[in-house]
């Protein structure tokens, strides 16, 4: 398997304005590697929300905490929201999904 650099990213605050509302960016606070993994036939079939057309899947040894802590991933160029995680950190794997189009910007 070829796997390819992935960031984590979470919004942290950096500040606040003359009003007090919080002033937030993101920020890079961890690195691993992953690839794009396919959805089965039966997740398919089994899929009634349109996950499988909205989302895809990316497989990662990286450990669940940070993952949790993370809110995008910058993978293959481009950005991607989270919207979950399976796995934990018995196994060697964790699979995260994130919306199908990234966007360049953050």
């Amino acid at each position: 398997m070829i796997f390819k650099p992935l960031f984590l990213y979470a919004n942290q605050q950096t500040g606040s304005d003359i009003l007090g509302n919080p002033i937030t960016e993101l920020v890079l606070i961890g690195e691993s590697e992953g690839r794009f993994s396919s959805w089965t036939n039966e997740e398919i079939a089994l899929d009634v929300r349109n996950v499988t057309v909205n989302n895809r899947k990316i497989l990662t040894p990286c450990s669940k905490e940070l993952l949790e802590q993370a809110e995008k991933v910058k993978f293959e160029g481009l950005y991607h929201t989270i919207t979950d995680i399976t796995g934990d950190d018995t196994t060697r794997w964790r699979i995260v999904v994130v919306n199908r189009y990234g966007s360049e910007k953050p």
